[in-house]
């Protein structure tokens, strides 16, 4: 099974949840990646060591906006095969042929953790 988080929104935002969950589910034999449109993947993996998690180089992966525009991380998503994404932005998700979890945003929560 391949699922993939995004960054903004959703790990930045609930590292207290998704931190235990990705352990579990890489533990349980789980491929799991992160697809972010962060354009730089360095500035993507300086936010999610910020965050506490650790992703090795290769399960990040930098979706193209400007060529794409809102089907980018449906681009990612067909090429790498991936199962189940969690985004908190449906367009990304639309017409990408998996699972989409949605995350809805709760305004009494920063868009960034505050508590690390």
């Amino acid at each position: 099974m391949k699922l993939a988080f995004d960054i903004g929104g959703v790990l930045g935002k609930y590292p207290g949840v998704f931190i235990p969950m990705i352990s579990a589910l890489q533990n349980g034999g789980a491929d799991v990646f992160v697809i972010t449109d962060i354009p730089e993947k360095e500035t993507a993996q300086a936010l999610l060591d910020k965050y506490g998690y650790s992703f090795a180089s290769e399960m990040i992966l930098c979706a193209d906006f400007q060529k794409y525009g809102e089907h980018c991380k449906a681009v990612l998503i067909k090429e790498y095969g991936i199962d189940v994404i969690i985004d908190d932005h449906p367009g990304y998700c639309a017409d990408s042929g998996c699972v989409s979890l949605f995350v809805w945003p709760d305004p009494r929560v920063s868009y960034e953790a505050m508590e690390i």
